[in-house]
């Protein structure tokens, strides 16, 4: 093939594959490009300000399962929540001043997929910041996350619909979610000190994830994986277990899947391994995309490049 047909056929595949309205699983490595800390941001923030926190660690997942760190919870989920909560404010503030094309690009790739009956997208999260929640809001597109976005209004997974709505689900928290009185209430800003309401990194979330809303927003996140027609991951690292395990089975039943991010893991390929049909596109060098593609259950896997950062949301959109 051509250069030209080599991008047509990569622009028909992924369009076929995201005929039908996907699934969002939106990742940590989706934020970053708009400053808030990724996992090893976090990292070295508690290497900072954590007494006995091994200078050598690489990943926070292990680190935080030690128990070692059972007693003092609250003070590290205290700083995770500082560190996220500080970048979410700046992205605030610019989208408040400056609403410019990066976080635009959210925008236009959630409106392509709404304009579909029944108007439906959902979108499941494990990051804790509200930059999704900001972007949907100045936009005007209804959604919910589970609660009514009044002060100290309490979890209603009635709230989640089938159609008219964008649904997020935040299975590890979000930065608003406070305790108030045992109860994970709904507050905009934490100037009281308030205990934050989110799962952090390491053998406590399987845990914590057991408590309501938890316990409710895992059993929907579930229902909407169970349910998709297909999958668009975005900066996902498929490490989690909670959601990875059910994506890993239903694609392997033939559910499409395209994956966009900076770098392809090693984790990502080996859950995905066995996908019947998928497209992952990741940077490649001098501005380009390196794209690895399997079309269905009787293909092998291909890879090419396309000129372009396909790759990036905002390019990204201009394939669907």
């Amino acid at each position: 093939m051509t250069t030209g047909e080599q991008k047509d056929f990569i622009f028909e595949l992924i369009q076929k594959q995201l005929k039908d309205p996907p699934t969002i699983i939106w990742g940590s490595g989706a934020t970053v490009p708009f400053g808030l800390p990724g996992m090893w941001d976090l990292n070295e923030a508690l290497k900072k300000d954590i007494p006995d926190f091994d200078d050598s660690s690489t990943n926070l997942e292990i680190e935080l399962g030690k128990d070692k760190y059972k007693e003092i919870m609250p003070e590290i989920k205290s700083i995770i929540w500082r560190q996220v909560a500080n970048k979410d404010e700046e992205v605030l503030k610019e989208i408040v001043s400056s609403y410019s094309s990066k976080y635009k690009g959210l925008e236009i790739l959630l409106k392509k997929f709404i304009d579909t009956h029944p108007k439906l997208v959902n979108v499941i999260t494990t990051n804790y910041d509200r930059v999704i929640e900001y972007i949907l809001g100045y936009a005007g597109i209804t959604f919910t996350d589970g609660f009514e976005g009044k002060k100290l209004s309490l979890f209603d997974e009635n709230a989640f619909q089938k159609e008219d709505i964008v649904n997020l689900v935040k299975v590890h928290g979000s930065l608003n979610w406070f305790n108030a009185n045992g109860e994970v209430r709904f507050f905009n800003e934490n100037k009281w000190e308030f205990d934050p309401q989110i799962i952090c990194p390491g053998k406590n979330k399987y845990q914590e994830a057991y408590e309501s809303p938890y316990r409710e927003l895992i059993q929907k996140s579930d229902e909407f994986i169970k349910s998709a027609a297909s999958f668009l991951a975005v900066g996902f690292g498929f490490n989690d277990e909670h959601l990875t395990p059910r994506i890993r089975a239903k694609v392997k039943n033939g559910t499409p899947i395209v994956v966009i991010t900076k770098n392809i893991t090693t984790s990502c390929k080996a859950e995905l391994k066995d996908a019947e049909k998928y497209v992952f596109l990741e940077e490649g060098s001098f501005d380009n995309t390196k794209v690895t593609y399997k079309e269905s259950a009787t293909t092998i896997e291909k890879e090419i490049i396309l000129d372009g950062s396909y790759w990036m949301l905002n390019n990204f959109n201009e394939i669907i």
